[in-house]
């Protein structure tokens, strides 16, 4: 989404949630010239971290979030707590006159809070951004690039080589990243799970899933694979017409493999024709910069992903399960096709 805001850097921020995601989103915002106001976390240990880290006031610290909001009055929120809280905190935001929101992902725990916070930000002019981050990433932004070039041609699919990590923990941000790069949403999910439920170390509430998902467009698909018993490494291969671009996204690796340019006109079936091949370096996965990017493109009135990018993601996510339940058959992408109430237990 594109917002037409022109805030400025120096607005007054505050963060509920002060885990590790927490303290990273008060790295961002102070660089980018925002003044914290105020921070909430149930935990008071984590709160006094993050008092001395920051060098905040301790009436800046609360334990409840929805009274930090009425205390302090922020102009801008990042929300970074689980999941579960995310639409009421959001909500609640949007009520008491915040200008804009950044929430964590998954957005909701279903699509019946997602819609919930989209609603209340609406009727409040709240700007809502997800934490989908990939517009903002060297690996994703060089790859859309050379997509659809003369060298390379129209991307085919993309594959996704994965570790143990996550469906809702990671694999969320891909049908982003695919959305992004190949300018196309997914239309309907297909997805196999395994039998074991991911632990998460945030409590013994929550859990997740690992396994295998095709993901089905109108032109690319996108081919997820993160095993339980994958340990090591992000490899992403981008299949064009005329080559293909391979990116180990840990390590800060890309190379281009493509057919030179006299047996561009050959059909693919001749796919060993000579080809150019080059490698180049690029920004390892990061976390604090694509934030810092994030917040100056949504104040700038720039592109940035919004409550409909996040639902996107999580619709995706929820297909997923249903096609899992239905051994694997594929699962449409919408409302009127997904459970929209039913909730799921993701951190």
């Amino acid at each position: 989404m594109t917002t037409n805001s022109s805030a400025p850097a120096g607005l007054r921020a505050a963060v509920i949630g002060l885990g590790r995601m927490g303290m990273r989103h008060i790295e961002a915002i102070t660089g980018i010239g925002m003044t914290v106001c105020g921070v909430s976390d149930i935990a008071e240990q984590a709160r006094a971290t993050a008092c001395e880290t920051w060098k905040l006031d301790s009436s800046a610290s609360f334990a409840d979030g929805v009274e930090m909001l009425r205390s302090v009055r922020p102009d801008a929120l990042v929300v970074a707590t689980t999941a579960p809280s995310h639409a009421p905190l959001v909500v609640a935001a949007a009520e008491a006159g915040v200008r804009f929101i950044l929430c964590e992902k998954p957005m909701a725990t279903s699509l019946a809070e997602a819609r919930e916070m989209m609603n209340a930000c609406n009727r409040s002019g709240t700007v809502l951004a997800i934490n989908h981050q990939m517009r903002f990433m060297e690996q994703y932004t060089r790859v859309k690039a050379l997509i659809g070039s003369e060298q390379l041609g129209p991307l085919a699919s993309v594959v996704v080589a994965a570790s143990n990590f996550g469906l809702a923990m990671n694999a969320s941000h891909y049908f982003e990243m695919f959305r992004y790069v190949s300018g196309v949403s997914v239309q309907s999910v297909s997805a196999w799970f395994e039998d074991a439920k991911l632990a998460n170390p945030r409590g013994a509430q929550f859990e997740d899933r690992s396994g295998r998902i095709l993901a089905h467009s109108e032109g690319p698909s996108l081919y997820l694979d993160f095993s339980v018993n994958a340990g090591n490494g992000i490899n992403v291969v981008y299949i064009c017409r005329y080559g293909q671009i391979v990116v180990d996204e840990l390590n800060g690796t890309m190379r281009v493999v493509a057919r030179k340019s006299e047996f561009r006109d050959l059909p693919t079936t001749r796919y060993g024709m000579p080809s150019d091949i080059r490698a180049e370096n690029i920004a390892p996965a990061d976390v604090v910069g694509p934030t810092k990017a994030l917040w100056a493109a949504l104040l700038a009135g720039q592109s940035y992903p919004d409550g409909e990018a996040g639902l996107h993601a999580l619709a995706c996510c929820i297909a997923a399960h249903v096609s899992h339940e239905k051994s694997g058959s594929a699962a449409a992408i919408g409302e009127q096709s997904l459970p929209v109430a039913r909730r799921f237990q993701w951190a």
